[in-house]
């Protein structure tokens, strides 16, 4: 009979891997246990050790595929920061697709020589709704009748419906009969600008509204041009921002506040501010204390705070020379900026929420592709994410409902040389724990990817090279076609508070700026 397996080896930060099966001189011994089934009940299980009444993580370990089996053991090693004494929480987690199906905690004590014994039992699955007679809703994102399928990707949901304006479930996949989704609507009298910001609070005295601001003239030089659309009563209202601006950043707030961050304005001189939108039409413009310059840095929310990283920034606390891998927090009221660090990515392609926290991922483009992830906690602190399966360069990063983000495209690094990518990775979070898996692919490479999430949470992703357009079903997690488009480039991207997402400013088919906004509902056209 041949030896059993030794335990795997984990992931750690404070404590260290087991060289081999023997007894560490202190540690612990975790068996995870159940009445599951691998590779039927669950795909994947996760094992996390804390310090002792803390969130910090210590180690991570995670089994799938072949090596998936329960029993499973674990052995943590004490370490210089995790002498024996320590006393370390650790959770068992088994997930199916992505979802959690069952959870065991426990506590034990680093022990000298034999080390401490710690058994972890993961319950049953509970039985669906009804005793199992429950029938799978496929319009709700939701696993209605516990099977770990949900909405289209569950079959039940064949030929049923799965959005409003016709789109019915096909082969796993929500879409239209003709397999294009998508009705555009054309809406006139926006200000011709090409490469402004845009965005659509969901909260406050702007919600539903679309707000446009900034960006180039006809002539490239920074605009002051301001407009608010409305879209409940379809009313525009045209303003302008206390100064031009262009490569400005722009994000909402809880309470539903939009602000305008940093950018250049004439000659290209770099704008050290931000601007409120005002109730009564106007902007309040805050200077960054001590002073910042920003230039198209991914921007979000971190607590009541915002959060500029990648881009081009400059705070006076590093000098005056712009850095591509810096992470800023700046408090909206007073303009008061501290510099959280520097990324581990050397310029990263973009950023998005992820829970309560902010992701960024991949190399800008033209700079190498990198297979890093750097997440930013809620209290500002640095980490470096989970590794990408495959390195990328100009990937579209996306945040999705539910603490999660997409990673879309770009070109992927296949031995030395750089290649058209169609490949998707989902980054989801369990508790502090980052995690990230790979979808099925899109139906097409898209080597300059962006994406926006529309407020029912599916995602539009386009691509400046030319690729068409296509929707990702987050429930299903699959993508599909979406209606081709008039041409259109240099626009601002934002997703509606509901299934829509609109195109506004940028330049035609003939070049010359627009002054419509195209508007694409979700629906079969």
């Amino acid at each position: 009979m041949s030896p059993p397996p030794c335990p795997p080896r984990l992931l750690l930060l404070l404590l260290w891997p087991l060289l081999a099966c023997e007894s560490a001189r202190g540690g612990v011994h975790v068996v995870v246990e159940g009445p599951l089934v691998p590779g039927t009940d669950f795909d994947r299980l996760s094992v996390v050790a804390f310090q002792g009444g803390t969130s910090t993580p210590l180690a991570l370990a995670t089994l799938e595929g072949a090596e998936l089996h329960l029993p499973a053991t674990f052995n943590f090693e004490s370490g210089p920061a995790t002498s024996a004494g320590t006393l370390i929480s650790v959770r068992a987690t088994a997930e199916r697709a992505g979802v959690v199906r069952s959870t065991a905690s426990g506590e034990a004590t680093l022990a000298e020589k034999g080390g401490a014994s710690l058994t972890l039992m993961l319950p049953p699955l509970p039985l669906p709704p009804d005793a199992g007679m429950s029938v799978e809703a496929c319009d709700n994102g939701q696993d209605d009748d516990g099977d770990g399928l949900r909405d289209c990707a569950d079959p039940e949901c064949e030929a049923q419906s799965c959005q409003p304006g016709g789109l019915t479930c096909s082969g796993g996949v929500c879409t239209c009969p003709g397999r294009a989704v998508g009705a555009p609507v054309v809406r006139q009298g926006f200000a011709r600008r090409g490469q402004p910001v845009a965005v659509v609070p969901v909260t406050g005295p702007l919600a539903e509204a679309l707000v446009v601001a900034g960006g180039r003239d006809s002539l490239g030089r920074p605009s002051t041009a301001l407009d608010v659309y409305f879209t409940a009563t379809s009313r525009l209202s045209s303003r302008a921002l206390a100064v031009e601006r262009a490569e400005a950043s722009v994000v909402t707030l809880l309470d539903g506040g939009v602000g305008v961050l940093g950018g250049v304005r004439t000659s290209n001189v770099p704008e050290p501010s931000l601007e409120w939108l005002e109730l009564d039409g106007g902007t309040t413009r805050v200077p960054f204390s001590p002073l910042l310059t920003s230039r198209g840095a991914a921007a979000g929310r971190l607590g009541e705070d915002v959060v500029l990283a990648g881009g081009a920034l400059a705070p006076a606390q590093e000098g005056s020379t712009e850095q591509n891998n810096l992470a800023v927090r700046v408090t909206p009221g007073t303009g008061a900026q501290q510099v959280l660090g520097h990324l581990s990515i050397a310029c990263p392609s973009g950023g998005a929420p992820l829970g309560s926290s902010f992701l960024l991922a991949g190399g800008c483009a033209g700079t190498g592709a990198t297979a890093r992830t750097d997440v930013i906690g809620s209290n500002g602190t640095l980490g470096v994410g989970p590794s990408l399966p495959a390195a990328l360069e100009g990937p579209a990063v996306v945040n999705l409902t539910g603490g999660r983000a997409l990673v879309i495209g770009g070109f992927e690094q296949v031995g030395a040389s750089l290649v058209p990518s169609a490949r998707a990775f989902l980054l989801e979070t369990s508790g502090p724990v980052v995690r990230v898996r790979e979808l099925q692919p899109m139906d097409a490479p898209r080597t300059a990817p962006r994406a926006v999430r529309a407020g029912n949470g599916w995602v539009y992703i386009e691509d400046a090279n030319g690729a068409p357009g296509a929707w990702f079903d987050p429930a299903a997690e699959r993508f599909t076609p979406a209606v081709p488009l008039p041409a259109r480039r240099n626009h601002a991207l934002a997703g509606g508070s509901g299934a829509q997402v609109y195109f506004a400013g940028g330049t035609g088919f003939d070049g010359g700026l627009e002054d419509t906004l195209l508007e694409l509902e979700l629906r079969c056209f």
